[in-house]
């Protein structure tokens, strides 16, 4: 989970974080899928939706499970604070 910049929503109200959670994908795999929402701090949902990591950065993704929140982050346009 990361802290964002906070991303104001007419209905459901000011979006505060991103969770993102990667699929399963095999051991050959080149690339992976994840699931991400946006959450406010009382645990709202704002948006939720997929995105597919292209294969440079499934790569690039190394040890550091906190690039594939930046991947995300950067996908959707937001900044992780």
């Amino acid at each position: 989970m990361a802290q964002i910049q906070p991303v104001t929503f007419p209905i459901t109200g000011e979006a505060t974080t991103l969770q993102v959670t990667v699929l399963n994908f095999t051991t050959d795999a080149t690339t992976c899928t994840t699931y991400y929402q946006l959450m406010t701090d009382d645990g709202k949902q704002c948006l939720q939706g997929n995105y597919t990591m292209t294969p440079e950065e499934f790569n690039d993704w190394g040890q550091d499970n906190s690039y594939v929140d930046t991947v995300v982050a950067t996908h959707l346009g937001l900044t992780i604070i």
